[in-house]
């Protein structure tokens, strides 16, 4: 997944620190006078850079200091902060910045080594990564709770199991329960049980996009045939999407697959008439 540094301001703002120390160190006292400048024109408190990079900071600063089950509100909350920033004022501000630094630094800026640069770009494509596939954004999500969930907490990957296991397996599955099990529903339970093979990440995309699936489905369901059901389908509906948007707080285990397996059953079932 490409990282543009240039636009993640995290980035430009440890590569101008790093720069202002060179040019302390080097007594360049007109380059330290310029980055100086350069900083307080783009960096005051509460302007909009420094108001975005207080958001990088918020996942950069708590490196290995959350729990597992925090982490991922948390993640979801410092999203929620990064996007009612005004993006344009934002992507405008770096404009003006990066023409400062080519104008006045030249670009050897950026080439500056920073210390932790790996864990800032992986914040920078998580943040940039709304129009990546589900697979995608869960792995870059899995590399963001990386730097938030100390090492011993974190899954340890299994081995991962080879092309011909997973291929005779899924063979037999599919032989056993061709006629009694829906597609979606032998795809649930494939996942499910080869996940351990990827650390669960084909299961979390599976999962993504099924309840997205799900839910789409029984609200038109629920729309269109409000007046030909009766009220207690109409209350058992509405109680399965509360239950779906409960998923999304919810680690994924045996029991929420379970409960999507039936819940795959009903909406075929209210999807036939039935």
């Amino acid at each position: 997944m490409k990282h543009n540094k240039k636009r993640n301001t995290a980035f430009l703002y440890e590569s101008l620190i790093k720069e202002l120390t060179k040019s302390i160190i080097k007594r360049d006292n007109q380059r330290k006078k310029n980055i100086i400048q350069i900083l307080k024109e783009n960096f005051t408190k509460n302007s909009i850079l420094d108001k975005d990079l207080k958001i990088y900071k918020s996942v950069l600063d708590n490196h290995h200091k959350m729990t597992k089950d925090f982490s991922f509100r948390f993640l979801e909350e410092t999203k929620r902060d990064f996007y009612n920033l005004d993006r344009k004022l934002v992507f405008n501000t770096q404009t003006k910045l990066l023409e400062a630094i080519n104008k006045k630094l030249t670009h050897a800026v950026y080439s500056n080594f920073i210390p932790n640069y790996k864990n800032i770009a992986t914040v920078g494509q998580w943040f940039a990564g709304e129009n990546l596939d589900a697979k995608s954004r869960l792995l870059i999500e899995n590399k963001v709770l990386a730097i938030l969930i100390p090492e011993e907490e974190q899954d340890i990957p299994m081995k991962h199991i080879d092309n011909l296991t997973y291929r005779t397996f899924v063979s037999k599955f599919n032989e056993t329960y061709d006629k009694s099990l829906r597609n979606e529903q032998k795809n649930l339970l494939i996942n499910y049980i080869t996940s351990f093979s990827d650390n669960g990440l084909g299961l979390k995309s599976f999962m993504n996009e099924e309840i997205g699936r799900l839910k789409k489905k029984l609200n038109s369901l629920i729309q269109l045939n409000e007046t030909k059901f009766d009220n207690n389908k109409i209350t058992k509906s509405r109680k399965v999407l509360i239950k779906l948007n409960e998923f999304k707080e919810r680690q994924i285990d045996e029991e929420m697959v379970k409960t999507l397996f039936f819940i795959q059953d009903l909406v075929e079932e209210l999807s036939s008439g039935r």
